[in-house]
């Protein structure tokens, strides 16, 4: 777990004025809240949790921490916390969707936070306890990159779920990833053999690009997927996963991977056996490295995604809630491809 620690948390009465202040400003601060009427957050369905007397604390419920993608995401909800007076800690279950039930189920009993960040493994097993436990507590809820409650599919603001405040996100949905892997088939006609490399099998991310290759090989039946891996995102398990799939497959003409790290760690593979120079590696993410390798042609292009983004809008609209102002219940993150035309005229965001 990475917490922030509030400046006031590290102060110690050492002198009597200290302390007297301290007590003064205490006994200030509990009238101040005493004399606080706290507002309705609209949640949808004549749902709403109350806010706005206490300080806004709030939990992040991140998928993992190991990859560039997720630290771009806890930095976002931090510079956004320090911006709106709010303390946020980390909670990392490390891809876990047990683990982050129970850290779920944790926070929510426990009374420590106010308001949850939500970013969910199996967004349908946390759809009960982040629109109906969470809210029944007291505690509000902004939903980022992984919808819930069987919403992975959906555009628009069909991706939020009443009971929670937003979502922010959507530059993952199937439609995103329909619309970028049926550019890559009309990019190259005829005959072509694909293997693709994505995440674990509950995220959405993975549903939704498992939805759009069907959609493509059913528009383009010579565009065929001869192999698909699971990774958890990182740079290891791309190399490690992809290694015997290119031994197996050297005749692969296309490589297609949905996020950057696990496509760094597929290029080594593919220059460890020789295959890199005939393939044309597609990605989604945009980050350094893939800005980089499509400007050293190591891969033909990339597609960006938002992660610092999405925290930082999904926190800073947990602050505009909290002193009640209206906040809407889908923010769009964006996406652009890099290749070699377009990347010397952009940067990445993280």
């Amino acid at each position: 777990m990475i917490r922030l620690f509030s400046f006031g948390s590290m102060l110690s009465a050492t002198a009597g004025l200290v302390l007297a202040s301290t007590v003064s400003f205490g006994a200030w601060q509990a009238q101040a809240q005493d004399a606080c009427t706290p507002h309705a957050v609209d949640l949808g369905d004549g749902k709403s949790v109350a806010a706005g007397c206490k300080p806004l604390k709030i939990a992040f419920l991140i998928a993992a921490t190991n990859n560039t993608h997720l630290q771009a995401q806890i930095r976002g909800a931090q510079e956004a916390a320090k911006e709106i007076g709010a303390t946020l800690d980390v909670f990392d279950p490390n891809w876990s969707p047990t683990t982050q039930f129970n850290q779920a189920q944790n926070i929510i009993s426990g009374g420590q936070y106010n308001a949850i960040l939500a970013e969910m493994n199996d967004g349908n097993q946390a759809c009960t306890i982040m629109t109906d436990k969470a809210r029944e507590a007291g505690v509000l809820v902004a939903v980022t990159n992984q919808p819930l409650c069987n919403r992975g599919t959906k555009e628009g603001d069909e991706l939020w779920a009443p009971g929670t405040l937003n979502f922010v996100g959507g530059s993952q949905g199937r439609t995103a990833f329909r619309d970028w892997i049926m550019s890559i088939a009309q990019e190259n006609p005829g005959p072509q053999k694909v293997a693709i490399v994505t995440g674990p099998d509950l995220n959405s991310n993975t549903i939704n690009t498992d939805l759009a290759l069907k959609d493509v090989q059913a528009k383009y039946p010579e565009f065929k997927v001869v192999a698909v891996v699971r990774t958890d995102y990182s740079v290891v398990q791309g190399n490690q996963k992809t290694l015997p799939l290119f031994q197996a497959n050297p005749d692969l003409s296309i490589f297609i991977s949905n996020y950057s790290d696990m496509t760094r760690g597929a290029v080594q593979a593919a220059r460890q056996v020789g295959s890199l120079s005939k393939l044309k590696v597609y990605d989604s993410g945009g980050n350094d490295w893939a800005f980089k390798a499509v400007a050293a042609g190591q891969i033909t292009s990339t597609r960006t995604i938002e992660p610092y983004t999405e925290t930082y809008l999904a926190v800073k609209q947990l602050g505009d809630a909290w002193e009640g102002k209206p906040v809407a219940r889908f923010t769009p993150t964006k996406s652009i491809k890099i290749d070699a035309e377009t990347v010397k005229s952009n940067e990445p965001q993280y």
